[in-house]
């Protein structure tokens, strides 16, 4: 009977060291954080301001979790293209944070997270109030065009690996014209296409991929500007929602 109260005892304390241990593990798991990407990782707001969004909720996360180790989203910025980020990766460039000048190259090589969101402006640049009948309309042609930009997301995130050895995660899209009730069937085939192109480049280059289409369908709320394709708060919280699973699985 002794025997089997000292085996028993033995286990517990076995329990004891093993959950002390992943708790100190955790404790000390410090994550740098670096958001890439055009004015939805910078976090612009339905009326053209810089505010919070959804890479500000995933830093709050990490910090409420005591993960955060290092955040910053200045080198996203709204407007950008897969071209402008990989000129400032290649560039190297530079932004200074609390009179300290950090270098993206040497930021990304110490990152242990990276989200990026980028492409749509490799579509909105080229559409004009003349044209955007016509691709709306002509699906085919649209689509050939979300191909090529699918490509140039996978150069670049090729690129970004070179650097950021760690946790990679990209975002897709939403509708941003979810009013446009005439053109909303082909709109909503073209964004969910592209989507899919790049989830099948994150599913190559092994870097993860999360959809947020349907968080802001028929969300009024999320979108609540009819003029402005940028989401509201809740709509950002409702994209760092979706990342931040993710990133619970890669932390387990």
């Amino acid at each position: 009977m002794k025997k089997y109260i000292k085996i028993i005892v033995f286990v517990i304390a076995l329990l004891i060291v093993f959950i002390t241990y992943k708790a100190f593990q955790k404790e000390n798991e410090k994550i740098n954080y670096i958001a890439l990407g055009d004015s939805l990782a910078e976090g612009m707001d339905p009326y053209f301001n810089i505010d919070y969004g959804y890479t500000d909720y995933i830093s709050d996360y990490l910090k409420k979790e005591n993960m955060l180790g290092f955040y910053t989203k200045a080198f996203a910025k709204s407007s950008y293209r897969t071209k402008d980020l990989k000129y400032d990766i290649e560039s190297n460039k530079s932004v200074e944070i609390d009179g300290k000048k950090l270098y993206i190259k040497e930021v990304l090589r110490e990152s242990d997270l990276v989200t990026l969101t980028i492409g749509a402006n490799d579509f909105i640049r080229t559409l004009t109030l003349d044209t955007i009948e016509e691709r709306i309309k002509d699906v085919p042609k649209t689509k050939q065009e979300a191909d090529e930009i699918a490509e140039k997301i996978k150069e670049l995130i090729i690129l970004i690996q070179q650097y950021a050895k760690k946790r990679i995660i990209v975002t897709g899209y939403y509708n941003p014209f979810p009013r446009l009730n005439e053109y909303k069937e082909e709109v909503d085939e073209i964004i969910k296409y592209f989507n899919h192109q790049i989830e099948e480049v994150c599913e190559e280059l092994k870097v993860e991929y999360v959809d947020v289409f349907d968080l802001f369908e028929g969300n009024k709320e999320a979108l609540p500007n009819p003029f402005n394709i940028h989401p509201s708060k809740y709509g950002y919280e409702l994209m760092a929602k979706e990342v931040i699973k993710t990133i619970e699985q890669l932390t387990k």
